[in-house]
């Protein structure tokens, strides 16, 4: 069973740099969109500012089903 699923949008960058980079950011986000949820089961859509810089655009999304039986 899969604990976490991310899915990260390609915008196809040129430079593999740019892409771990816009990886790392995302999954930041991710990161604190899973924190919030404090342990419940969570899904929803990474929303941030995207590589061209236009805010509020949707990165990817995410699923956690959290597999420990006490918080």
């Amino acid at each position: 069973m899969s604990v976490l699923t991310i899915v990260i949008n390609d915008p196809s960058f040129e430079k593999k740099s740019s892409e771990v980079a816009y990886l790392r950011r995302v999954l930041e986000l991710a990161s604190q969109e899973i924190g919030r949820g404090q342990g419940l089961t969570t899904t929803g859509n990474i929303v941030g500012t995207d590589y061209l810089g236009r805010a509020n655009q949707s990165l990817g999304s995410w699923i956690y089903m959290p597999s420990g039986s006490k918080p």
